[in-house]
């Protein structure tokens, strides 16, 4: 399981501090919750795609699957793995 925090980019030009959980990390698509306040937004901030900035320095593009006052449920894909120099 992938944890840790983050910022969900809204198509607003918002971004909001998350905490994630990622169940599923397979081939570059990852699926679990996204935990924050959603109350304080209006649904239609969820209903297209979003990028989440992981602080492993990943970016992932996420769909909503379902919307609890405290999480959202999202699938998604790795849109770019973190830069790894020595």
């Amino acid at each position: 399981m992938l944890t840790g925090k983050g910022y969900l980019n809204l198509r607003d030009g918002h971004k909001t501090e998350v905490s994630y959980q990622f169940a599923a990390d397979y081939d570059g698509h990852r699926a679990g919750y996204l935990h924050f306040d959603t109350a304080a937004f209006d649904d239609i901030s969820f209903c297209r795609r979003l990028i989440v900035d992981c602080d492993d320095g990943s970016s992932v593009v996420v769909a909503v699957l379902n919307r609890g006052d405290k999480h959202l449920a999202v699938t998604g894909r790795v849109l770019a793995l973190p830069v790894i120099t020595d």
